[in-house]
């Protein structure tokens, strides 16, 4: 995959598509990212994101989820649709992951995000035999239409043919989120 290609078409949908919701920019110590999401009704709402990863890879990922809520406690259940292509790890693949995202807001400005995906290696498909991924973070409010990330994150796949695992990311990230 040509990351300035998939850049420039996501982009392209996010700024055309009566679906976008919002769109996000995430920031990491090895990745950078595009993510552009949107509600398909009140209970549900779906994600498109593409990593790359400076190793010369490429993700991306098509989520579906069932949006909810108890109390003030707020999240997501579903499935994403991940593929990856890394050149100088020479692996090509996917997986079928399960899990979902929780927020809890502690005031107007600050809220608590944590999230968990598994993919085992029965929905792997290529090179991949599995996925994790999992992330904590601290969501500041910046205006009533944009928001910023403060976290820590780890996204692996399991490739026991190709030496083992390939860890996409793994530390902090910074996400900035702007809803159009």
């Amino acid at each position: 995959m040509k990351a300035p290609f998939i850049a420039a078409t996501v982009l392209a949908i996010a700024s055309n598509s009566a679906f976008a919701g919002g769109v996000a920019f995430r920031f990491g110590d090895d990745s950078f990212g595009v993510s552009l999401a949107g509600d398909l009704s009140a209970e549900s709402s779906a994600q498109l994101d593409w990593l790359h990863h400076e190793d010369d890879a490429d993700m991306v990922a098509l989520g579906l989820f069932a949006n909810g809520q108890r109390g003030e406690l707020s999240g997501r259940v579903g499935v994403k649709a991940i593929g990856i292509e890394a050149d100088d790890a020479d692996i090509s693949g996917g997986a079928v992951a399960f899990g979902g995202d929780l927020s809890l807001p502690l005031n107007e400005i600050v809220r608590l995000r944590g999230g968990l995906y598994y993919a085992p290696d029965t929905t792997g498909f290529g090179d991949i035999d599995g996925y994790k991924e999992w992330s904590v973070s601290a969501e500041f409010t910046i205006f009533q239409n944009s928001a910023i990330q403060l976290g820590y994150g780890n996204m692996e796949f399991d490739a026991d043919d190709h030496g083992g695992e390939f860890e996409f990311e793994d530390g902090v990230f910074v996400r900035l989120q702007l809803r159009l």
